[in-house]
């Protein structure tokens, strides 16, 4: 029986050693990367600022330039998707300045 507990101990304070043997500085090396700031520049007009604070909560505005020139209604579902399904925080007249802005700017022009 004292074996059992002589070995016990050995493991417990071998663990504890090394445990404390390790490097726990505050100081150590940390990592990081900086990511480039990229900007895309919407088109003015109006709705432009609406559009660059509240669209880019959820997703870059790289997505509104490279998308085909949807009508109005396709942009109105679209942003109306985002608030809906999404759940982006955009009031009514936010979201019809932002659709007239995107209809105009991005759109087909139908």
């Amino acid at each position: 029986m004292n074996m059992k507990i002589l070995l016990i101990f050995t493991v417990l304070f071998s663990s504890v050693l090394f445990a404390l043997s390790q490097d726990r500085t505050p100081n150590a090396t940390v990592r990081s990367i900086h990511l480039p700031d990229i900007r895309t520049d919407l088109k003015p007009g109006e709705g432009r600022e609406k559009a660059e604070s509240l669209c880019v909560i959820c997703h870059s505005l790289d997505y509104i330039p490279m998308q085909p020139g949807f009508s109005k209604a396709q942009w109105a579902a679209i942003v109306n998707k985002m608030i809906k399904v999404f759940g982006a925080p955009i009031n009514e007249a936010d979201a019809n300045l932002i659709i007239n802005y995107l209809a105009e700017k991005y759109g087909s022009k139908e």
